[in-house]
């Protein structure tokens, strides 16, 4: 096998990266940001607004089912910022809509899109990575949902405390921006040369049953992750965080998690196992709690330094675990097992907590099961043992 080669790794899994910001960052965990405003102005329950993130996360585990299909078929490449311009335009028709319908079906068609844009842009970068300095290219690449947080956070708090329906027009440009950013990412897509695989015949191995427990703490961070990422403006604004607060808030979180590719990259390289994975996932499980637990301004910084430090981190360190494990012809379809499993968690999770919010008039039983979730994935992940499948 040789290694993919590229002139400018860095650069192209910066451009990469944009692919992550789109799919998850401005799709996925934006949705946080703009879900008040909508709540408010579309007179949302708590299940009704979970239900938004469930209906996302069903699109995204039918997209992960088939990403390596249409990755195979279609071209790893052009399925690549093909699904960037998708998830784009249904960010953009997200703007123009009131139908809950509607909305619903725009929500699932932005996970689909963004799971066949994050898969296959996680199986790039994994080929990139064969070139060197893997841990650093991974992070690199899954920090881009930072670049999505962190744009967001750049006035838009504010807007929104002015007037509500700005959340129209921020899925807009968001869905604009994400068409500018395809641009990019095809650039980035279409320059990376694959490893060669063996000419032998014989199945390629795309799983195995040492890596069950990475797959279990991965269900765990999926159902437990997503709590926190939906509700927790939510919870910081029924606590009476202002407009101020959530931008400083949502811009810290962004910072950090544009950090994750410098801050982990050691550590990623170096672990063995689900070590990576056990030590990321008990750092967000005690982030991801402090808002319960406070709403000082120490809390609330902490909590967003450990969260968005960390939590883009286990997804890192999963690819890293397959990649590692398994053959490069595995990839792709490795990757869209553990993601689909993931998407079960993360599926279940907003609805689950939206009908303990709506039971108990409170946000924070979701938020303490969330961290409970996390906390047994990290005790899971330490069960997952180093692997490595030729």
């Amino acid at each position: 096998m040789s290694n993919p080669t590229t002139k400018h790794p860095i650069r192209t899994a910066l451009a990469l990266s944009l692919g992550a910001a789109v799919s998850l960052g401005f799709a996925r965990f934006n949705y946080a940001l703009l879900l008040p405003a909508m709540r408010q102005d579309l007179a949302w329950t708590y299940t009704q607004a979970g239900s938004m993130n469930t209906a996302n996360a069903l699109g995204y585990m039918i997209g992960a089912l088939m990403a390596a299909p249409i990755g195979k078929r279609v071209g790893l490449a052009r399925t690549f910022w093909v699904s960037m311009i998708a998830v784009g335009v249904a960010m953009l028709l997200t703007g123009f809509v009131s139908s809950f319908p509607l909305l619903l079906i725009f929500r699932t068609l932005a996970g689909f899109a963004g799971a066949t844009t994050f898969i296959i842009g996680a199986t790039l970068a994994s080929q990139l990575a064969g070139s060197g300095r893997g841990g650093l290219i991974l992070g690199i690449y899954f920090s881009g949902i930072g670049i999505g947080v962190f744009l967001a956070s750049l006035g838009l708090p504010q807007l929104l405390e002015q007037d509500i329906t700005v959340w129209r027009t921020a899925w807009i440009v968001m869905g604009i921006v994400s068409l500018f950013f395809a641009i990019f990412g095809r650039q980035a897509a279409t320059s990376i040369i694959p490893p060669q695989t063996s000419a032998q015949g014989g199945s390629t191995t795309f799983y195995s049953p040492t890596l069950i427990p990475a797959t279990v703490a991965y269900f765990l961070f999926g159902f437990g992750y997503i709590t926190y990422m939906t509700f927790v403006i939510s919870l910081l604004r029924s606590s009476g965080v202002g407009a101020n607060g959530v931008a400083i808030f949502w811009f810290i979180f962004g910072v950090a998690s544009m950090a994750n590719a410098f801050i982990w990259s050691r550590l990623l390289d170096k672990a063995k196992g689900g070590q990576a994975m056990a030590t990321v996932m008990a750092i967000i499980a005690l982030g991801g709690v402090l808002p319960v637990l406070s709403t000082s301004n120490l809390s609330i910084l902490l909590s967003a330094i450990l969260f968005g430090g960390a939590a883009l981190t286990v997804v890192s360190s999963v690819t890293n675990i397959m990649r590692k494990s398994l053959p490069p012809g595995g990839w792709a379809r490795g990757i869209a097992i553990v993601t689909i499993i993931f998407s079960v968690g993360q599926t279940l999770g907003p609805i689950v907590s939206g009908a303990l919010a709506d039971r108990s008039d409170s946000l924070n039983g979701g938020f303490i099961l969330s961290a409970s979730m996390l906390f047994l994935g990290a005790l899971v992940a330490l069960m997952q043992k180093e692997v490595r499948i030729e």
